[in-house]
């Protein structure tokens, strides 16, 4: 089936193409076979209620953050730069630095945007760093491997492609801390953060570096009183779309974030991401995370 953004006023459809092309992201056509993401925008556009909706959605998308897979290396390529700037005078005395995707120990299988980025580093990105030229990179992929390791460990990157509220990554030091080795000697890399995250991370005491921060899309760019408008019309827009669960209105802990990975995360505002169910029907959004594809144990 095709969608028809035809039904979707005009000036709707030229200010959304119009921040498409700014931002060098594809316009295509629906097929019978696939569904094309500015196509799948301008539906969801369409099925808000009011204008005022669709002038929020506009509004905040020309600050919406998509970073594709082939735009990864060069992240993490500035936010190793960023974390060597800081760190020189410590990696200029070691023959080792190791490293650990940020994972979630209740959930040991699951599949971890970490260890993309531990691929990665694997490939010339390291490489090509005069810092490392000399040095050992040993990547540790188990809490085991810590363990085992704990003694040899001087710094220890913790790293992932994205850090929302920081719930994860406090977790995952928690567990290294239990595992033997000191959170003065953990840093945490991340190729996008959210400001909530860092504040959380940096409030534990550890150090967290990205390329890009984040703020709240509506509570930090907005007046007090406007804000608390927009944050009101954003959690209707939410209902609108059929979100069950009232905690993602704003995203997961209320992050407001505009952002889109490989997998968008919860946290970022469920108009661009939540698949909510109308009339028996998948109402489908431009940058899904619907669990449909997914990795079983």
């Amino acid at each position: 089936m095709l969608i028809n953004k035809h039904i979707l006023d005009d000036k709707y459809i030229f200010e959304l193409a119009s921040i498409f092309k700014e931002k060098g992201w594809t316009i295509e056509q629906s097929t019978d076979d696939e569904y094309s993401i500015f196509d799948l925008f301008c539906d969801r556009l369409q099925s808000l209620e009011s204008d005022s909706d669709r002038d929020l959605i506009i509004e905040l998308t020309k600050n919406y953050l998509v970073v594709d897979v082939d735009e990864y290396c060069n992240y993490l390529s500035k936010t190793l730069k960023i974390f060597f700037e800081e760190k020189k005078y410590l990696l200029d005395n070691l023959d080792t630095i190791h490293v650990f995707p940020v994972q979630d120990k209740d959930y040991i299988d699951k599949t971890k945007s970490g260890n993309i980025i531990c691929y990665f580093l694997q490939g010339i990105v390291f490489r090509k760093l005069s810092v490392f030229r000399d040095k050992r990179v040993r990547i540790i992929e188990t809490f085991n491997g810590l363990e085992k390791h704990k003694d040899e460990i001087e710094i220890l990157m913790l790293v992932d492609d994205y850090v929302g509220s920081g719930d994860t990554v406090l977790g995952c030091i928690n567990t290294v801390e239990e595992k033997g080795i000191s959170k003065d000697k953990i840093n945490v890399l991340a190729l996008v953060l959210q400001e909530c995250g860092k504040n959380a991370v940096e409030g534990y005491g550890v150090p967290i570096y990205a390329s890009v921060i984040k703020n709240k899309a509506i509570s930090d760019n907005y007046e007090h009183e406007e804000a608390e408008k927009k944050v009101e019309q954003m959690k209707k827009i939410s209902k609108q779309i059929r979100v069950k669960d009232h905690n993602l209105y704003l995203g997961y802990k209320e992050s407001e974030a505009l952002v889109t990975m490989i997998k968008t995360p919860n946290n970022t505002l469920p108009f661009y991401w939540y698949e909510g169910k109308k009339d028996g029907n998948i109402m489908l959004a431009p940058f899904s995370r619907r669990n449909n594809v997914g990795v079983d144990t």
